[in-house]
């Protein structure tokens, strides 16, 4: 008996396709589902022999692929990412390549002690659901070379590192959403969309071998698509017409949280889709079919780094009913990313507001003093102001 709780599954990088690394860290995969395994394959026997008695089948091919599901978090999805592009990141964007990046996944259910493991594995397909309502889920295809099984008590791979990021991402983290120029939220609002990423992959056999699994995995075309649903506006309208001209428009999204931000550009996007209709107490809406063409997309991510303290100069500020002070935050490390948040004391006598990400700007507004706080997450700092009559 065996508790799917029990059950932890982790990836590790490989450097030949198809070989399990013997040394260097395995990863942990969080996941909601998991249908990467093997598919026999089996061929129809008609020979007919002494009787009308079947006479079985044949074992045929094995495959190895299937759906990982997830949620979508900072960083654990990257190296899934490249592989479904064929690049690495460089300077943290990721476009088309022609690379092959490949993992071993294995998984093991320590309650039974039965373990399995595939190699080789390529992601052929990386789709992203973004619903009205709820996280962001992530379905990844991988397509393997090699599958192997056990239940010897042991685990193909050591204690798996958690490099995912503590977050989640959900609707609530869309932002700078744009198709055709138009922001979402302006012109149309954005229901939900999905994404993905399709390699095309086509299995590569080998006779000779002596082996049933494929001998390689073939991306051939690239094709970035999705659904995107609108409502009926003018400028959806804008952008339903575009299916009868073949013209192109741009998409592009980011994700973004505490932790770190990823923008998916598409530089230009086909449009179809189908002339929307509604009940009397229902919103209309036009779902419409985006594929890339042309120009591959790119996506972009940005890490988030948390300040650990704050400074804030002036620390204190003398000066007449009108004038105004520049305050200036410093963040440890310098690097940090987070922007400050300013607050006054008493915004009758001198209030404040930001003018970036560490400056902020004080006017004086009557007699007295006020203390101004700048907040990077749990750490302050404070400039007293104090204002003279004029």
């Amino acid at each position: 008996m065996s508790s799917g709780a029990k059950v932890v599954a982790a990836f590790i990088r490989e450097t030949t396709p198809g070989i399990t690394p013997t040394a260097g860290a395995w990863n942990l995969l969080r996941r909601s589902s998991f249908g990467l395994k093997p598919t026999q394959n089996t061929n129809d026997n008609d020979e007919i022999a002494g009787d009308r008695m079947a006479q079985g089948v044949s074992r045929g091919t094995v495959d190895v692929g299937g759906d990982v599901g997830t949620r979508f978090r900072w960083n654990q999805h990257d190296d899934f990412l490249a592989s479904c592009f064929g690049a690495e990141w460089v300077n943290n964007v990721l476009t088309m390549g022609n690379g092959r990046i490949t993992f071993s996944v294995a998984t093991f259910a320590s309650d039974v002690g039965i373990a399995q493991i595939a190699r080789g594995c390529q992601v052929g397909t990386f789709q992203m659901e973004i619903p009205a309502d709820g996280d962001i889920t992530a379905t990844i295809t991988f397509a393997g070379l090699d599958w192997e099984t056990k239940g010897d008590d042991t685990s193909y791979f050591t204690t798996p590192v958690d490099l995912a990021g503590e977050l989640r991402y959900s609707f609530k983290e869309v932002t700078n959403i744009r198709l055709n120029g138009v922001d979402g939220g302006t012109g149309f609002c954005v229901d939900t969309f999905n994404i993905q990423f399709n390699n095309n992959m086509q299995t590569q056999r080998c006779i000779g071998t002596g082996s049933a699994f494929a001998g390689a995995n073939i991306p051939t075309t690239f094709t970035p698509s999705g659904q995107i649903t609108l409502s009926w506006s003018k400028a959806a309208w804008e952008v339903y017409k575009k299916t009868f001209t073949g013209e192109t428009v741009p998409f592009s999204f980011t994700l973004e949280n505490a932790e770190g931000a990823y923008t998916f550009d598409f530089p230009e996007v086909q449009i179809s889709g189908d002339w929307p209709d509604a009940g009397s107490t229902d919103i209309v809406q036009v779902q419409l079919d985006i594929t890339a063409a042309n120009t591959p997309p790119t996506i972009t991510r940005v890490p988030k780094v948390p300040a650990t303290a704050i400074s804030v100069a002036p620390a204190t500020s003398t000066g007449a009913v009108g004038s105004t002070v520049t305050l200036t935050a410093t963040l440890t490390p310098a690097d940090s990313t987070d922007t400050v948040q300013w607050t006054s004391s008493d915004p009758t006598i001198a209030s404040v507001v930001s003018t970036g990400q560490k400056t902020a700007k004080a006017t004086r507004n009557a007699a007295g003093t006020a203390t101004i706080t700048g907040k990077a997450r749990t750490f302050t700092a404070t400039s007293e102001i104090t204002v003279t009559a004029p």
